[in-house]
């Protein structure tokens, strides 16, 4: 456990000691290796440095999960941006960074806000990206395809928006629009690693993942997110998380929407 939190800053305390045990258990009996013998194999091989960050990870997410950062999106951020852009006479920029992207639901869901607000425009330059540190979230999410329960909850006009239908009723599979899936962008990223974006983003969404960080990771984690947003810009974070305790004033925009000073 104490391997996991320096690759990629996830602190498993011991209540998560079961949860690790199963997940392990099956990857150790393939390699017929004994839990000492894997630790040292995975010091010195990235590979399965990448396969051990997959089995720890967990990538729960969902379409217009926390729906309320969508409709703050949808009715603040993106009509500030189209504002001041008009302000200055010129076309309209968006770049977001969805930093915790799993398996695409919620790059999908900024995306689908962005085509709703402004997709109408003659030259739309826009862009998401969307990183996660598992390369299994990030397979399924490049994909873009989903079953009728994953996207059951979402409005049936927002589904028939960013989404087409492909087999029998009884097989039905829902694969993601050219007009959504264009906008976005996906990378393999460790958020306590090197980062090679330089920004400013208009807004970063790092939702549900500083829940696995101790205090001082997050501190440093919002810090570095800060930066690359621009003056104004916006940060989102799960309304799980509390950014209270880390010694860094924000103002706020809403529950869990921060602003960059």
């Amino acid at each position: 456990m104490r391997l996991v939190h320096e690759l990629v800053g996830i602190e498993l305390v011991d209540a998560k000691r079961p949860m690790v045990v199963a997940r392990l258990g099956k990857r150790l009996r393939q390699l017929g290796l004994e839990l000492a013998a894997y630790a040292r194999l995975v010091r010195k091989d990235r590979q399965e440095q990448v396969a051990l960050i997959d089995l720890m990870t967990t990538n729960h997410t969902a379409w217009w999960r926390e729906s309320a950062h969508f409709t703050d999106l949808q009715k603040r951020l993106l009509p500030e941006v189209l504002s001041m852009a008009a302000a200055r006479g010129q076309p309209p920029k968006l770049r977001i960074w969805c930093a915790a992207a799993a398996t695409g639901e919620e790059p999908y869901s900024i995306a689908l806000c962005i085509h709703k607000v402004m997709g109408q425009l003659p030259v739309l330059d826009a862009a998401v990206l969307a990183t996660d540190i598992s390369t299994q979230a990030l397979a399924k999410a490049r994909a873009g395809i989903y079953s009728e329960e994953r996207v059951a909850d979402l409005d049936p006009s927002d589904r028939t928006l960013a989404l087409r239908s492909e087999g029998s009723a009884a097989q039905r599979r829902w694969v993601v629009r050219d007009e959504v899936r264009r906008l976005v962008q996906f990378a393999r990223l460790n958020l306590i690693g090197e980062w090679s974006m330089r920004g400013p983003f208009d807004a970063i969404f790092c939702r549900n993942v500083m829940i696995y960080f101790d205090q001082a990771t997050q501190a440093r984690l919002v810090d570095r997110l800060l930066k690359l947003l621009r003056p104004g810009g916006s940060l989102y974070v799960g309304h799980a998380e509390s950014l209270a305790n880390i010694g860094i004033r924000l103002r706020q925009a809403g529950p869990s929407i921060h602003l960059a000073p």
